[in-house]
């Protein structure tokens, strides 16, 4: 008879050594496609159990913002020279902020929201931020809906092959998301003021992106040298801009001075699968520490 043990302490934790474990990741997934399902459907409708709408606060929330936009910022203030057409400007980047953010701090319990299926030796906990970022894309394209519905009411936004990118972009923006998902709930089990800090970090990194200003106005003021260096550096500002581009078009998405659209592409998808990488690879090195922390 063979009798197998297991020692957390002795397990082989490198970084580098799980790296390539990132190739079976897909796998993996696919393996507990139906938990994730489930997942997905349990988190999405639990949010809206028991409330009058249910599930179509999806929708209002969106609408009501916008109205908010137009009238603050489409009306009032009239900013950019635009008048309403920087409310939808202003509204398509929040679309694309606040989805990331939600994920990014969902994610950040979903190892500790849920230890007793994590202390359970054969639970894949990799998956658990994978529904996480579903809900966060699902709640970007009904923002999406209501931005171009609006945006062609108003004139914002002409209908276009662009649109076509959309799912394209949303693709990549979920790999962000599960990567940066993977590093955050590792870090916030063991360090658990991670996840309020995160709240203090994507506050400031949402100022640093254009979600309310235009990339010439950064141009303006800093040159465009050390402007290109702060849009390379800063992941959100090519994937806010991406989506814009491909919701609106040039009138959206391609102010003067703004970096070209593969450019700004294929810096996502390395930002993307970097933090996939790291996020991966950080969290499979840890996950046998997790019952035990948990």
């Amino acid at each position: 008879m063979i009798v197998r043990t297991y020692d957390t302490a002795a397990q082989r934790g490198g970084i580098l050594r799980h790296l390539l474990g990132l190739f079976g990741y897909s796998g993996l997934i696919w393996r507990n496609r139906y938990m994730v399902h489930n997942f997905f459907r349990r988190e999405l409708m639990g949010r809206f159990h028991g409330s009058f709408l249910g599930a179509w606060w999806m929708l209002v929330q969106p609408i009501v913002l916008f109205a908010i936009y137009y009238l603050v910022f489409g009306m009032l203030y009239g900013r950019g020279g635009d008048d309403p057409n920087f409310a939808v400007y202003l509204f398509s980047g929040v679309i694309v902020f606040h989805s990331v953010s939600e994920a990014t701090m969902q994610s950040c319990n979903s190892v500790t929201g849920n230890s007793s299926l994590v202390k359970k030796v054969a639970f894949p906990s990799e998956v658990l931020p994978i529904p996480i970022a579903m809900i966060a894309v699902v709640l970007y394209l009904i923002g999406a809906v209501v931005c171009l519905v609006s945006g062609l009411i108003i004139g914002s936004i002409t209908p276009g092959w662009h649109w076509l990118l959309i799912p394209v972009i949303c693709a990549v923006q979920f790999v962000m998301c599960v990567g940066m998902g993977l590093f955050l709930a590792n870090a916030n089990v063991f360090i658990r003021d991670v996840g309020q800090l995160w709240r203090i970090v994507t506050m400031a990194w949402m100022f640093l992106s254009p979600v309310f200003w235009k990339p010439d106005m950064a141009i303006g003021a800093l040159g465009r040298t050390w402007a290109d260096v702060m849009f390379h550096v800063n992941p959100m500002f090519s994937l806010v801009m991406l989506h814009r581009y491909a919701l609106g078009g040039e009138l959206l998405g391609s102010p003067p001075g703004a970096p070209e659209f593969w450019s700004m592409f294929w810096t996502v998808v390395a930002w993307s699968f970097g933090f996939l990488a790291l996020g991966y690879s950080m969290f499979a090195a840890s996950k046998h520490k997790f019952a035990d922390v948990v």
